[in-house]
Order: structure tokens, then sequence, then C-alpha cells
């Protein structure tokens, strides 16, 4: 005690700089994890709102492909088109319209025109903007795309008849999805229905066919699709309503700007949401990764700017933490460092309480398995000796009752019983102090569990049925402890079944494992024991008077675990009991 009292002041300097150093490293690590967990968050959210409108652009896309494809078998006139695209309008508010443009070469304009004004359009005519804005009869062209079907009508008026092919915009889309196949998207453009300061964009799906209604594949050939192109279906789409559809559920204060990467520089820009009006607009200036806010959940800008495909072209998203975004920390560096000191002085006093119980806990295992091990030894002596004059006796029977007999049969398989139950109770004794290791040897299982079973069959004169279906049955196991756990199994299955009924193990392998099954017709374990019998002293409440210590299942459960397998139990109360062991064989 005095030389600890002598070096208390170096003990006390020791542990206050392990205190500190480690308080300080645990404030450290908390605010490193609580960034990346911070910028996790960040990235699944804006994930979230990129898959958001990713999906409507395929939806979109979805539709109208299906227009191709019904036009393609039935080609559906103005009617069937109304009543086509009613429910895809209810359903999907973010289209502004869907409509039908046919090809209509120049000496065919003045019959198409008559036509549709028959249909209940007296005014129509195929027509354009002009610099000034204003709708006015189009030109003449070698052909139009005139916007002949629209829905809905109301709001969209002005875009029937518009020639698609006057806009330079309109018309590129227009050519790459004839020459192509696919279906295409604009840049952004400016909506003729447009009133709002907003841009818009187009998806056309080009029609094929030599008829109408010609169920012909798509051509294979660009010069093929340009001679049978017959028009588009497509979906005119506001910006703002696609965004702000798209994002209703998603309640994140994170803004974003869209871009068309696909478009020159000067045209690129689409618009910015914001969170707080949850608006998409022209409003406002477009994010940049570069305030301290944003490095916190950004610190490189490609880790917050996401891709989305949209009909051949590439958009992106770069996104950044609104005014709102929670980016408080939740941990204060001072209060993580009292912490830290609280817990480093009662880590001290812990450990040197374990430290005494461990000490005290070594020496009573340590205790323990000296004498299991001496006892075991000692055991051993008698029991071999009374087993070999058992045997002896056996050999020589000359003058030997049948009721003599019966007694030295009982001899041998009273200490056959305990010899095995010193084994197993060594075993869990070793185990349970990190002692016993495996001896694995390369043998045949078959022949292995054969000569078992008709030993213990022997032994307590009741049949046992071997069956194997092991093509190769070469194993790398632990022969001893295989032995002790197949020899546990069958002879619970005799102990507690009745005599002369059927007990069987089953040899299998698949897969670089084998498998066995014991299975019995006895009075099976309670539901409620089944969860704890593999607890060494543990037996079920149905065993009665039956002699037994409840070691067999937790030698069984050591030797699986040892060798890497697993088992199960399935047992009913009455109707039997059927164990599966699966080891692997190497």
């Amino acid at each position: 005690m005095p030389k600890l009292l002598r070096y208390y002041p170096i003990i006390f300097a020791l542990v206050l700089l392990t205190g500190v150093g480690l308080s300080v490293a645990l404030a450290r690590f908390l605010t490193k994890w609580e960034g990346s967990q911070r910028q996790a968050s960040f990235n699944r959210q804006i994930d979230n709102l990129t898959l958001a409108i990713q999906r409507s652009l395929h939806r979109y896309s979805d539709i109208l492909s299906f227009l191709n494809d019904y036009h393609r078998v039935s080609s559906p006139q103005r009617q069937d088109f109304t009543i086509l695209t009613a429910r895809v309008l209810r359903t999907y508010p973010g289209i502004q319209a869907m409509e039908w443009a046919p090809l209509v070469a120049a000496e065919d304009r003045p019959k198409f025109e008559a036509q549709v004004r028959t249909e209940g359009y007296p005014a129509f005519q195929i027509t354009e903007l002009n610099p000034q804005g204003q709708m006015v009869r189009a030109g003449d062209r070698p052909y139009h795309t005139p916007v002949t079907y629209v829905e809905p009508w109301a709001g969209n008026e002005i875009a029937l008849g518009y020639d698609l092919n006057s806009n330079l915009t309109r018309a590129t889309a227009m050519d790459q999805a004839r020459d192509t196949g696919q279906i295409t998207a604009t840049g952004r453009i400016r909506l003729v229905q447009e009133r709002r300061d907003q841009f818009g964009f187009l998806m056309f799906s080009p029609v094929y066919g030599s008829l109408p209604g010609d169920p012909a594949p798509i051509p294979t050939t660009r010069s093929e699709r340009r001679q049978q192109l017959r028009g588009f279906f497509l979906g005119v789409f506001r910006l703002s309503d696609l965004v702000e559809g798209s994002l209703q559920g998603l309640q994140y204060e994170i803004d974003f700007t869209l871009y068309d990467r696909s478009a020159p520089p000067t045209d690129q820009f689409l618009g910015q949401y914001r969170a707080n009006w949850q608006r998409f607009s022209l409003q406002g200036t477009p994010s940049s990764l570069t305030g301290p806010r944003d490095r916190l959940v950004c610190p490189r800008a490609e880790a917050c700017t996401r891709r989305i495909s949209v009909g051949q072209r590439q958009w992106t998203m770069v996104f950044t933490p609104s005014v709102n975004y929670d980016l408080e920390p939740r941990y204060g560096f001072v209060g993580v460092l009292l912490v830290g000191f609280v817990l480093t002085g009662s880590l001290l006093l812990l450990l040197h309480t374990l430290q005494g119980q461990l000490r005290r806990t070594q020496a009573l295992s340590a205790m323990k398995t000296r004498f299991f091990s001496m006892a075991s030894h000692e055991l051993r002596t008698p029991l071999g000796t009374i087993l070999l004059s058992a045997e002896s006796l056996q050999l020589s029977d000359e003058g030997l009752s049948s009721h003599q007999r019966q007694i030295i049969q009982r001899i041998q398989t009273t200490t056959k019983r305990l010899g095995q139950q010193l084994n197993d109770l060594l075993m869990l004794t070793r185990a349970e102090a990190g002692r016993l290791d495996l001896h694995r040897e390369l043998f045949d299982l078959e022949p292995f569990c054969r000569d078992l079973v008709e030993e213990i069959a022997l032994t307590y004169r009741r049949p046992i049925e071997f069956d194997s279906t092991c093509s190769t049955s070469r194993a790398f196991l632990d022969r001893g402890l295989l032995r002790s756990l197949l020899t546990n199994l069958l002879i619970n299955a005799i102990k507690y079944s009745p005599d002369q009924s059927p007990i069987q193990l089953r040899l299998s392998c698949s897969q670089g494992q084998a498998t066995w099954q014991v299975e019995d017709q006895g009075q099976g374990i309670p539901a409620e024991d089944q969860s704890r019998v593999k607890e060494p002293f543990y037996r079920a409440s149905n065993v009665g008077d039956r002699e037994g210590t409840g070691l067999g299942l937790a030698v069984v459960n050591t030797c699986v675990t040892l060798h890497g397998g697993d088992w199960q139990i399935l047992s009913q109360v009455g109707q039997g009991t059927l164990v599966t062991v699966h080891l692997p064989l190497e």
C-alpha cells in the first residue's frame, strides 16, 4: 500500500492524460461521424428526388409507346384518341397535352385542311408563329407536321393546326426520332399555349407504316424509316407541372437547378426548384455549391449532382440545401468531452472490477477443469477394469445361467453408459474452458456410421435402421466428436421411445455437406422446452423418472458448433422426434 500511494500521482497523471486523449478522439470521431451521416442522409434524399422525376419521365415515355402501338394495329380516329387519352390525363396531371401530328406533304395540304374542317373545325388551317409571336398561316415547305388531335382541348385550342416543322427545335427532335425510331425529347421551348414565364418540352414518338393500322415492325434502316414515317404522337409538358407533380409527398428542404446538358451552353438552364415555396420556376439565381453550408453536405460538386435520361437527352440536377435544411450539429464538442471524461473514469473502475472477477473466474474454471480431468482419469481406470472383467466373464460363460449372463450384460451396458457420461462431462468442461480442439482426419462416413449403429444396437438390444444415400462419403471431420454426437442422439432416441419402436439413422451428402437425421416414435419434447434442451443439465419437463443427466443434447450442440455446422429439432409430444444435423465435409 505505501508503494501504491507513492506512485499515485504518476497513476493519476496517466489516467488523466488517457482520459483527455480518449475524450478528444471521441469528440473528433463523433464530429466526423455526424458529418458523414449528414452527407449520407442528404444523398439519400437527393436520390429520392431524382428517382421521382425519372420515374415520371419513364411513365410518360410508356404512355407514348402505348399510343404508338395502338395506332399501328387500329389507326384510331379523333374520338378514339380522346377516349384513349382521357384517363391518362386524369391520372398524370403533369402532362400539358397529348397530340397527334401526321406527316402532310405540300401537295396534300389543301385536301388535308378541307378534311379537318369537315370534322367540326371550319376555320382550320396549318399555322406557324411569325417573328412577332402571332399565329399565322404556315408558309410553303415540302411537308408539314400539323397538330391534328389535341387533348385536353380546353387551354390548348391554339395548338390545333400548328406546324411543328416550322420550329427548328421541334424539327430537330422530330428528325432524330424519325431516324432512330426512338422517343426523342426537344430542348427547352416556349409552348405556343404557354401564358406563364416558364419553359416546356415535347417528347416525340415516331409512327411508321405503309397503311393506317399497319402492324408491321419498325423499319430497321434509316432510309426505310424516312420513307415509311406517318407522323408523331407527342406529349407536351410544362417543366413546372412535371417537377412539382413528381415531388408531391417528398417534403425535403432541398433546392435544385435543372439543366439540359444536351443543349448549347446558353440554352441549358431549365429552371430552379425552391423547397420553401415548393415551386419550380425561372426565378432566382441557379444553384452553386460554393457556400459553407453547401460544403457540409456536398464537399464536391459531383457528390450532389445527378443525371437523368429524357428522350435521348441528358439532364442534370444540381442540389443544394435550402435555408431551412437542418445542418445544426446534434452533439456539442464540449459536451462530448465531458461525457468522455465520465466514461473514461467509469471504464477504468469497471475494468478494475472486471479484472478481479476475471481472475476469480479463471481460477475457478481451471480448478473445475483439473477436478473433472482428475475425476475422469480416476474413474476411467475402475470402469475399464469392470468392463474388462465383465467381457472376460461373458467370453468364458461355461456354467453361467441365463440370469447371470443378463447381469453381466447389464454391467457392460451400465459401464459403457457411465463411461459415455464421463466423456460428455469432460468434453463440455474443456469446451467451456476453450481447451477443446478439433482433430480432423479423413475417413469414410458410411462404414463409420454402420459400425456405430451395430455397436449401439448390440449394446442396448434395440434395432436401429440405417440408410445412406451418399455417393461419396469421404469426410474430413473429428472422428471422436462425431462419434459422441451420433451416440448421444441414438441413445436419446432409444431411451425416450417405446421398446421395439423403430429408430432410424439416415445419412445424405450434397453440396459439400453431410446430413444426418435421427428419428424416433417416442414421447417427444414439449415446445416450451425445445429452446433450452441444448443447455447442459437441462431436461425436458416430460422425462418423468427416466435416468439421465441432461448432457446429451448439450454435447451435440458443442460438436456441431466446433465443426461449423447447424442442427434442428422437430418434435411433437407423443409423436416422436426428428433431429437433423448438417456438417461440412471439409
